[in-house]
């Protein structure tokens, strides 16, 4: 991975650590102002920088000790893809993808698709 590719895989894992149990209000200083990102296994399935903190609250009440790693990232001249692996405390796993489309060194778009938790 190039510099830009790596300076933007260091955004995500910021990322990751704020959905690993940072502050959820920390995710506005990665984000563009015109953020959007599209979940496309959630109903509703679009939310914006103003709404992505309650997204995390959302998620950590629905799913109390999740963790998130990274096992797999290619970038590309815009875009960061990373394959992900999310656990919780009782063993069970999801998988996921997430396309990241920044703008310098902010995300400005995110599309993320994930399985069902598995035993």
């Amino acid at each position: 991975m190039d510099a830009t590719g790596s300076a933007r895989a260091a955004a995500f894992d910021q990322l990751l650590a704020i959905w690993n149990g940072s502050d959820p209000d920390a995710v506005r200083g990665l984000v563009t102002t015109g953020y959007r990102g599209h979940m496309l296994s959630v109903v509703p399935g679009e939310r914006t920088a103003l709404e992505y903190p309650g997204w995390i609250g959302a998620y950590h009440a629905a799913n109390p000790g999740a963790r998130f790693v990274v096992v797999d990232q290619s970038s590309g001249p815009d875009r960061l893809w990373t394959r992900l692996e999310a656990s919780l405390p009782d063993g069970r796993v999801a998988h996921g993808m997430n396309v990241s489309r920044f703008e310098g060194d902010l995300i400005a778009e995110e599309w993320a698709v994930w399985s069902p938790w598995l035993p």
